[in-house]
């Protein structure tokens, strides 16, 4: 929760991360360096798409790669279960992120206006796997 509440103004609540424990769609990895949780990614697989409902690293820990080995897991793991495309909504102000996925192949395919509670728009970003 430290990590979702320091990197987001419209933070997941310990609720919505339990449900998706339970969702049989959802898949997690936790980034850990020793004991220390440093990073995470939440992700659906379903049929042929998967898509990535969140990804976050602690800031003590940014800019050391741990949010491009997460996301490639990911990928990785959805091109295993046999999805042909991953797609994620970005606010269009988190520069960082919108670099890690460019990186990663992925690509704008549209915008979600006032998509987040504060009301910043999003980038949907979609990838061929």
């Amino acid at each position: 929760m430290e990590i979702e509440e320091k990197s987001f103004p419209s933070a997941w609540t310990m609720d919505f991360f339990r449900h998706e424990i339970y969702n049989p769609l959802s898949h997690f990895l936790v980034a850990t360096l020793g004991k220390t949780v440093v990073g995470y990614i939440v992700f659906w697989v379903i049929t042929d798409e998967s898509h990535v409902a969140n990804l976050a690293v602690h800031p003590d820990y940014r800019r050391q790669n741990i949010g491009d080995i997460i996301l490639k897991f990911a990928i990785h793991f959805s091109r295993s279960k046999g999805a042909r495309l991953i797609t994620l909504e970005v606010n269009e102000k988190n520069i960082a992120a919108i670099a890690l996925y460019g990186k990663n192949e992925f690509k704008q395919v549209g915008k979600r206006i006032k998509y987040y509670e504060n009301r910043d728009d999003a980038f949907i970003l979609t990838r061929s796997l």
